[in-house]
C-alpha cells in the first residue's frame, strides 16, 4: 500500500526546473531502483501488488514495481486525483467523471460520468451525490447514493437536504481511502444541524444531527463529533472546541476542549495534522493526537473526553501512522520526536531539518517502516528517511518527497523545464 501526494513546487527554494542535486546537498542511501520522467507539479504515488500507480499531468501511469517499466497508461482530461480502495484505483476529476480502474491492467471496471456529480470514496463503496449541481440550478433537495466499489451497483439511495457524505477523515492519508465504518455523516438535516447519521449498510437515516462551524465533522464509533479550531474571542490557549452527540438518538455526548500546537511565532496552529496529507486529525478510531493547554502532546478519546496519555516535554503533532506519532517542537519548525501511540513514550529524536512546515516544499510521511521529512540547505531541498523503530537515518536525497510506503520512498528532482525525474527507492 502507499501514502501521500508529493510536492513539485516551492517557495524560496530552487524551482522545479533546476536540479536540487546541485548546490552542495550530498546524497546518501541506496540507489534508485528505477526512475521515470514526469511533469512538474504534485504527484500521487501508490503501490498495489506489483504495480506502482503514479499520477502525472494528463496521464495516469501503471509501472512495474521491480523495473519501473510502463505496463499501462491512461489519458486524463483536466485536473484529477486518485483514491486507493479495495485493491482498486478510483480516478476522479474535479467535476466528474469517476472511473474505477484495475491496477493490474489499467482497464476501467466501471464509470460514473454524470456531469457535476460528486464522489466520496471509501474502502467498501463510493458515495455519489448531485447536491452541488442542483444547488447551482437553484433546485431544492438532492440525492445521495451508495455504489459498490467493485462493480458500481447501486446499494441504496437517500434524499438529502444540503450536501452529500462528509469526507473529513481521521488518520488515513491520501490517496488511501478510509473505511466507511458503521455510520456515515451526510447532509440530511436542517440549517441548524445540517449533518446526520446514516446507516452505512442500508442507507437508513438515524436521529442524530450535528452542526459544523467551518471545520470538521466525523463519526467516531456511535458518536457524531464536530471540531471548531477557531479559538473563542479573547482565548489565547489555542482551544479546539469539540461537540458530540449520539448517532442513534441525538442525545448529548462529551463536549469540551482540546488544544492545537503553536507556531514558532507563538500563534495558534489551529490544525492538528498536515492537511496536505488528507487527514483532518491524526489518530485511529476515536483516539486522536492533540496538545495540552500547556503545550505537551497528548492522545485524547473524542467519544469520551478521556486523556489516554500525555507526553513529556513540549511538541505539536504533525504526522502519524499505526503505532507512531511524529511531533515537532513547534507546529512549523524545530527538532522532531517520534512517540509511541500506545504509551506516549519517546522512541527517538532528530534535529531540525531547516525547512518550515509553512513551505510549499514541505512534506512528511510516517509509515509502518519509515519516517520521511523534508529539509533544506539554503535554497536546496532534500528528503531525510529514518527507520521508524530506531530512528536510524537510512537516506538523504536532494529532492522533493512524492510518496512513501513501508519499505520505499518516491522522490522527485528537477531535470528540465516543466520536467521532473521521479526516483523509486527501496530499503
Amino acid at each position: 500500500m502507499t501514502l501521500m501526494a508529493g510536492v513539485g513546487a516551492c517557495d524560496g527554494l530552487a524551482p522545479p526546473d533546476q536540479d536540487p542535486w546541485l548546490g552542495g546537498v550530498s546524497r546518501e542511501g541506496p540507489a534508485a531502483a528505477w526512475t521515470v520522467q514526469v511533469a512538474t507539479g504534485g504527484h500521487q504515488v501508490a503501490v498495489l501488488g506489483d504495480v506502482v500507480v503514479v499520477t502525472d499531468e494528463g496521464t495516469l501511469l501503471g509501472l512495474d514495481l521491480t523495473t519501473g517499466r510502463e505496463r499501462w497508461r491512461r489519458d486524463v482530461t483536466g485536473e484529477y486525483r486518485i483514491s486507493v480502495a479495495g485493491g482498486l484505483v478510483a480516478q476522479q476529476t474535479t467535476d466528474g467523471p469517476l472511473e474505477v480502474v484495475d491496477p493490474a491492467t489499467g482497464a476501467t471496471r466501471w464509470r460514473d460520468d454524470r456531469p457535476g456529480w460528486r464522489h466520496v470514496v471509501r474502502q467498501e463503496a463510493v458515495y455519489a451525490d448531485d447536491c452541488a449541481v442542483r444547488r447551482e440550478a437553484e433546485q431544492p433537495g438532492c440525492v445521495v447514493e451508495a455504489r459498490a466499489l467493485a462493480d458500481g451497483a447501486v446499494r441504496w439511495t437517500l434524499p438529502a437536504t444540503v450536501s452529500g457524505v462528509r469526507d473529513d477523515r481521521i488518520g488515513t492519508r491520501e490517496p488511501v481511502a478510509p473505511a466507511s465504518g458503521k455510520y456515515l455523516l451526510a447532509g440530511i438535516g436542517d440549517r441548524g444541524a445540517p449533518f446526520g447519521a446514516v446507516d452505512t449498510r442500508t442507507g437508513r437515516p438515524l436521529k442524530g444531527r450535528i452542526g459544523v462551524r467551518g471545520w470538521y465533522a466525523f463519526v467516531v464509533g456511535d458518536v457524531l463529533v464536530s471540531t471548531d479550531h477557531d479559538p473563542p474571542r479573547g482565548d489565547r490557549r489555542c482551544t479546539v472546541t469539540v461537540t458530540g452527540v449520539a448517532a442513534a438518538d441525538g442525545a448529548a455526548r462529551w463536549s469540551g476542549a482540546i488544544y492545537s500546537g503553536r507556531r514558532a511565532d507563538n500563534e495558534c496552529a489551529k490544525t492538528l495534522a498536515d492537511r496536505e496529507n488528507g487527514a483532518a486529525l491524526i489518530g485511529t478510531g476515536s483516539r486522536v493526537a492533540a496538545v495540552t493547554e500547556g503545550g505537551r502532546p497528548q492522545l485524547v478519546d473524542l467519544a469520551t473526553g478521556d486523556t489516554v496519555w500525555t507526553a513529556d516535554g513540549p511538541g505539536a503533532p504533525i504526522d502519524g501512522y499505526g503505532t507512531a506519532l511524529l511531533v515537532r517542537q513547534f507546529a512549523d519548525q524545530g527538532p522532531f520526536r517520534l512517540l509511541d501511540v500506545e504509551s506516549g513514550r519517546e522512541r527517538w529524536t532528530v534535529p531540525d531539518t531547516g525547512l518550515p512546515g509553512t513551505s510549499a516544499s514541505w512534506a512528511s510521511a510516517v509509515t509502518g517502516g519509515l519516517v520521511a521529512v523534508s529539509g533544506a540547505t539554503g535554497d536546496r531541498p532534500f528528503v531525510l528517511v529514518h527507520e521508524v523503530d530506531s530512528g536510524k537515518q537510512l537516506g538523504r536525497f536532494p529532492s522533493w518527497l512524492a510518496g512513501a510506503g513501508d519499505d520505499w520512498v518516491a522522490v522527485t528532482r528537477g531535470t528540465g523545464v516543466r520536467e521532473l525525474t521521479l526516483e523509486f527507492v527501496r530499503f
